[in-house]
């Protein structure tokens, strides 16, 4: 019997690889730097010591800066992240599905639909028994019912010019329903913390948030994962896709909820964060290409990156005041998308 040979592995793939893990490799570094800054500056020295005694003794220290590193920032980095990688890998689906490489997370409504949900929350009070959970509630509710409704609007039609459409329609008819309830809101604090939460805002997060997010973004990412060949053949156009047995309509269905809960659940949270979902694919596909197996690793990377640093800046800049770090990313996001556009389509496509 033949000797069989070593599959050798390409040297693009190994770079590619070697690249994943140096981008990994930042964002570790970038997660425990970014715990340093905020409105209460700790040193470096100070920051190692937390971190060592952590390891050594497996508690927490008794000073102000570990309560502030441990029970504030820690938790507020990981929950950067995870949002990053939610609206990233949202983002990349969404595109892949219509097509479209200016969709993004919200382009089927789903956050206008959570802001009317969060805002009535806000300034009517709507489930004032869950507490300090009442806005998330409302948020997750709104999204859910724009989400319903394009999902009824578009029908058994796997045009994703349609569903675009429809999402357009369906965004702007919540987004006026949300300046209504707050023009009638009766108290200025009302408004103040409505047009906050609208603006994004990760402050707040806790430990026991972070589990369920967790779940809920790596759910996601290896449900995407799993479907990476089918996201490959719908590259290959709509026509091609169903000719080689894919299910189009019910293929649509699956990203369209999959995408949608993770979206409507990070909104819940975090308020309105854009440019995230729509710009790291874009980075993505520049390092490593159009396959999904890759562009899934990396666009996750890269949007856990851009929030890391996003939220350090909200942080710092004008500390101890904090600005809402959805004005960040678009202040940020839009010169990168422009350049993006200008470098990658010529004025001939």
């Amino acid at each position: 019997m033949d000797d069989e040979k070593p599959v050798k592995r390409s040297p693009a793939l190994l770079k590619t690889g070697a690249l994943w893990v140096v981008l990994a490799i930042i964002l570790a570094i970038s997660m425990i730097l970014s715990i340093r800054f905020g409105s209460v500056s700790v040193s470096t020295g100070e920051l190692l010591s937390e971190i060592h005694h952590y390891i050594s003794t497996g508690e927490m220290g008794n000073g102000s800066s570990s309560m502030i590193l441990w029970q504030i920032r820690i938790p507020r980095t990981i929950f950067a992240a995870l949002t990053g990688m939610g609206l990233a890998l949202s983002g990349l689906a969404l595109q892949t599905m219509t097509r479209n490489d200016l969709a993004d997370p919200y382009v089927l409504g789903v956050s206008s639909g959570a802001s009317t949900g969060a805002v009535a929350a806000i300034i009517w009070g709507w489930f004032g028994f869950l507490g300090g959970y009442s806005v998330s509630a409302g948020a997750f509710l709104g999204a859910a019912l724009s989400t319903a409704i394009v999902i009824l609007c578009s029908g058994k039609s796997t045009s994703p010019i349609r569903l675009i459409l429809v999402g357009m329609g369906i965004s702007a008819l919540f987004s006026s329903l949300t300046m209504m309830i707050i023009y009638g809101a009766r108290h200025e604090a009302q408004v103040r913390s409505a047009m906050f939460w609208l603006l994004g805002s990760l402050s707040g997060m806790q430990w026991k948030d972070l589990s369920l997010v967790a779940l809920v973004v790596f759910l996601m990412a290896l449900a995407l994962t799993a479907v990476k060949r089918d996201l490959d053949l719908l590259l290959l156009g709509e026509g091609e896709a169903q000719f080689l047995g894919m299910n189009l309509k019910r293929f649509q269905l699956f990203l369209i909820l999959i995408t949608s809960l993770v979206v409507a659940f990070l909104v819940s949270k975090a308020g309105i964060i854009g440019f995230v979902g729509l710009i790291t694919p874009h980075l993505a596909r520049g390092l490593c290409g159009v396959s999904h197996g890759r562009m899934i690793a990396f666009s996750s990377v890269l949007g856990a990156l851009v929030m890391v640093w996003a939220d350090v800046f909200s942080r710092a800049l004008f500390a101890p005041e904090e600005i809402p770090i959805g004005v960040l990313t678009c202040i940020v996001g839009a010169p990168i998308f422009l350049w993006i556009v200008t470098h990658r389509y010529g004025e001939g496509t």
